[in-house]
């Protein structure tokens, strides 16, 4: 080693900073994505658009800072004292906005020319800010993916909803337990929260309810059923259920929902409890808990969503039903247990699945699945019924095949294969479809 000279000008001392000394920190409530995470977080992000993509829904992207009147009628309970609110010139006061949806319909409505007779179906991947309460899991900015369906009441769009959630859970490597319930139409709905409260207020409840539920009790008494303090989770029990006040048409929409779940195979657990905290939802309203490592549940939910017929008019707009599903996208990273797996991801040529009718419908639903798990390119455009449309979309997608499912085809147990390119087409057994995709994908 050679020796330094006497008056050899010693190397600079490099000073490690300690940490918070100089650099500020973090702001408590919000999360870094660094390495693994943000690999995770970019392959969130991309598997939404796919499968967003194969259920034909558009994408949109919406302003951050948004007007506070968009928000005001539809803002959580106590939500309007967690908004982030900036102000604008003249006075105007905006927020950074807590939710997506609102902003879509907005935008939608704003920006779109050809809303009559049109079923939207849009979708959004971006950041929410709320000045949540300081514990695990929940962060003031946070990333949502939210999906909407405007201009339909079908019960096919809200189990559409739910099984996309379900298949983006299943892609994620993340297991969930669905959460359902039923809150009805406004009336029957009325009805209820006056024999809620009734209970509620009987000599010797009142007493037992947390603070909090002593002051939402009065404003929104729905909220009590979804407080977690033991005492009101205990009082509860005792309280009379919505199912035993729901409207024939309720009843009867949460029936269709059921089967349909039933026929995909997706498991639920009816979950009389369920309001979601939105004074917004009509009808049937979802969450996806999330399973732990030893087989309990976790009630923070990882997405949620549900029917609000009501929503879009009592922002101003028309009167249109809609529906619609959002997913928290660092809580589902926070429980992917191996995210080093999840990598590699393939897409092939585009197949799009056309339908004619309700059955078709579930079945292209049950074989979209099949083959994305095959490794398929899929798209569809669930919502629309006319055939001549589907291949338009088809066509202008560029898929190679398009695969066509109607009443015959459902009852034969066939269906038909059609070349977009050269509109050729043939009939092909439905249970030796991937057998034939395969020589047909490599032709």
């Amino acid at each position: 080693m050679p020796r330094r000279k006497k008056n050899a000008q010693d190397a600079p001392i490099i000073k490690v900073v300690k940490k918070n000394d100089k650099l500020p920190s973090r702001l408590l409530g919000m999360k870094d994505f660094t390495y693994l995470e943000q690999a995770c977080f970019d392959l969130a992000y991309s598997r939404a658009f796919e499968l967003a993509g194969v259920y034909g829904f558009k994408s949109i992207k919406t302003p951050i800072l948004e007007s506070f009147d968009l928000y005001k009628k539809t803002l959580r309970r106590e939500r309007d004292k967690e908004a982030y609110n900036v102000d604008c010139e003249k006075g105007e006061k905006a927020v950074l906005r807590p939710e997506l949806t609102q902003g879509m319909i907005r935008s939608y409505f704003e920006n779109n020319v050809e809303i009559e007779n049109k079923v939207a179906r849009l979708f959004s991947f971006g950041p929410i800010f709320r000045r949540e309460k300081l514990q695990s899991g929940c962060y003031r900015e946070s990333t949502q993916f939210d999906l909407e369906v405007i201009g339909t009441k079908k019960p096919m769009v809200d189990a559409l909803l739910i099984a996309i959630a379900n298949k983006y859970f299943q892609n994620m490597q993340v297991e969930v337990q669905l959460q359902i319930n039923s809150l009805g139409d406004a009336l029957c709905r009325k009805e209820y929260c006056s024999k809620l409260s009734s209970f509620y207020k009987e000599r010797g409840r009142k007493s037992k309810l947390c603070n909090g539920c002593k002051l939402s009790l009065p404003k929104n008494c729905l909220s009590l059923l979804d407080c977690t303090n033991d005492s009101c989770a205990k009082l509860r029990e005792e309280a009379p259920q919505i199912a035993d006040f729901l409207s024939v048409d309720s009843r009867d929409h949460l029936t269709k929902t059921l089967e349909i779940l039933d026929e995909l195979k997706i498991s639920y657990n009816f979950n009389p409890y369920l309001v979601r905290g939105l004074n917004y939802y009509n009808d049937v309203v979802f969450e996806f808990w999330p399973i732990n490592k030893d087989g309990s549940i976790n009630t923070l939910a990882l997405a949620g969503g549900g029917r609000y017929d009501g929503l879009i008019e009592n922002l101003g707009g028309p009167s249109m039903p809609a529906s619609g599903l959002a997913i928290g996208i660092e809580r589902m990273i926070s429980k992917i247990r191996d995210k080093s797996s999840l990598t590699n991801y393939r897409e092939e040529d585009i197949v799009f699945i056309a339908q004619l009718g309700d059955q078709a419908k579930l079945k292209a639903l049950q074989l979209s699945d099949e083959l994305l798990e095959a490794g398929y390119n899929i798209k569809q455009s669930i919502i629309t019924d006319s055939l001549r449309e589907q291949l338009e979309e088809a066509a202008q997608m560029k898929a190679k095949v398009c695969l066509i499912m109607g009443k015959k085809e459902i009852m034969d147990g066939t269906i038909l294969m059609r070349d977009i390119d050269s509109g050729a087409q043939e009939t092909v057994v439905f249970k030796k479809i991937k057998e034939r995709l395969v020589k047909k994908m490599s032709a």
